[in-house]
């Protein structure tokens, strides 16, 4: 159910997400958190902003330390490959799992330093894969880090073996803590605020009217944003989206019969089963989760290239020139497509939908 905030309350978070200075948007929001009722239906909220504070505390002793040293030290990890993917489980098995699908031999104490950058090679495709554990002796500081590199990957993985309930809903626990969903790949509703232009919203929802998704983020003084909302989209979810709440594409990795039954008695669903640790059989199911697919190029009477290009899942040839180069897209006029149950370089146009293993050549005028 929904918070149902008092207005009072709505009034301190809009004030307090409004803030650029830190030290004044911490302010506010313990403000907004004393503002409001604590019962059941905000449990999540409470943890949410308490987590927001505490991560504002942080950055703003970090910055006075900084100051102090007049030395920033950060850790970066440029993406390369086709994707990235962080690995998220104890210190053991986030080992096991890393150094046998990037073909490493990492060693626990590299591991507790910093992340670890890897490559899971697979299908013709290279995923960075970048060593990100969790587990209460790396200390608060550095899990945080770990944990910001893991967001900003596509997926994170979480392969599972022996480490039993109470370390998994630890894990949870630190996930919702930090505004990431972890039963839903993806929201159903997303706000993209703007400067101008009033509330649109995109998409229909057969729980949620138009009205009310307007009426709703306007009581928290929300008067410009695109609003991408679901058919499943619920109050729930907005109210979610309204306070940071993201999903990141977290899937759980079982690699032992009890974990298997651990993740179903908890009802989790967001899972890749494995069924053997081959790099193959990894990079198929990152793929499906994804929904990317692979697409190979070719140039008349040549062979097709060796690494394919990788779309969204329903992409059109034209979404291909596209990814190419612009004046393929430009002077685009046919192409021919190879397929397993079509005519052999079949000729089709810009609108025709590709599938996954697809060879297409293009055609410009």
């Amino acid at each position: 159910m929904p918070t149902n905030l008092p207005e009072q309350a709505k009034a301190k978070w809009a004030e307090a997400i409004a803030a650029k200075d830190p030290v004044q948007k911490l302010r506010l929001l313990k403000e907004f958190y004393s503002s409001f009722p604590k019962h059941k239906g905000t449990e999540k909220l409470e943890m949410s902003i308490k987590r927001q504070i505490a991560s504002l505390e942080e950055e703003i002793e970090r910055a006075k330390l900084r100051r102090k040293a007049s030395v920033r030290s950060e850790w970066v990890v440029k993406k390369e490959g086709a994707l990235q993917a962080a690995v998220m489980s104890s210190v053991e098995t986030s080992l096991i799992f890393f150094n046998t699908m990037a073909s490493k031999d990492v060693a626990a104490h590299e591991a507790l330093a910093s992340p670890i950058v890897g490559a899971l090679k697979g299908l013709g495709l290279t995923i960075q894969l970048i060593l990100t554990p969790f587990d209460r002796q790396i200390g608060d500081e550095k899990l945080e880090r770990f944990l910001g590199i893991a967001r900003n990957s596509d997926i994170i993985l979480t392969p599972i073996r022996y480490e039993g309930e109470e370390y998994l809903n630890a894990l949870i626990k630190w996930f919702e803590e930090h505004n990431i969903e972890v039963k839903k790949p993806n929201l159903d509703v997303e706000i993209k605020h703007t400067p101008s232009g009033g509330i649109r919203v995109v998409g229909s929802s057969n729980h949620l009217s138009e009205r009310e998704v307007v009426n709703f983020l306007r009581s928290y003084t929300i008067r410009n944003a695109i609003v991408e909302v679901s058919k499943t989209a619920t109050l729930d979810d907005l109210e979610a989206a309204v306070f940071g709440r993201e999903a990141r594409n977290l899937q759980f990795i079982p690699l032992t019969p009890e974990a298997t039954d651990m993740l179903d008695r908890i009802g989790l669903s967001n899972i890749i089963p494995l069924t053997t640790l081959k790099q193959d059989e990894l990079v198929n199911q990152i793929l499906a989760k994804l929904s990317k697919i692979r697409v190979y190029t070719k140039a008349p009477n040549s062979q097709p290239a060796d690494k394919p290009i990788l779309l969204n899942e329903g992409a059109t040839v034209l979404d291909l020139a596209a990814e190419i180069h612009k004046d393929f897209l430009k002077f685009f006029s046919y192409a021919r497509v190879w397929r397993r149950g079509l005519p052999e370089g079949v000729k089709v146009g810009r609108n025709f939908k590709l599938k996954d293993g697809d060879v297409v050549e293009l055609h410009t005028s």
